[in-house]
């Protein structure tokens, strides 16, 4: 499964187009999997939001990001779609998103949030997984 994974998070990086010096936003962080990729990204000039409903999954990334060196260019907030409170409106250069918009039912608001947090120009990288036909 780990490859697999890795594969997701180097599709949504790369659709992200980061550049070092970018805010990045990721959107239901997880265990961190797109967040910690992406620091690399944005170089010793960028920072990285994580962002997610559960405090023990932001726990787990901060603690992440201090064992690797990195936490000094990271945020942790404890917010949820389709609001994103506490993220500031044109805030951020790239959002991101992996395998969140399924469990989200208000799918249009979440599109809205993340287009109101993003900076003019920003840009949005999103994978959610299919549904396995049934036939």
């Amino acid at each position: 499964m780990l490859p697999q994974l890795a594969e997701f998070r180097d599709t949504v990086l790369a659709g992200a187009r980061i550049r070092p010096g970018d805010v990045v936003l990721d959107v239901g962080c997880g265990d961190g999997l797109v967040g910690v990729g992406a620091l690399d990204l944005v170089g010793d000039d960028g920072r990285v939001i994580f962002s997610d409903v559960s405090e023990e999954l932001l726990d787990h990334c901060r603690a992440l990001t201090a064992e690797l060196g990195l936490a000094a260019r990271c945020d942790f907030v404890r917010t949820a779609l389709p609001d994103l409170d506490g993220i500031d409106t044109a805030s951020v250069d790239v959002v991101t998103t992996r395998s969140v918009l399924i469990y989200v039912a208000d799918k249009a608001g979440s599109f809205a949030a993340m287009h109101r947090v993003l900076r003019p120009g920003g840009r949005l990288s999103i994978f959610e997984p299919g549904s396995p036909r049934s036939d």
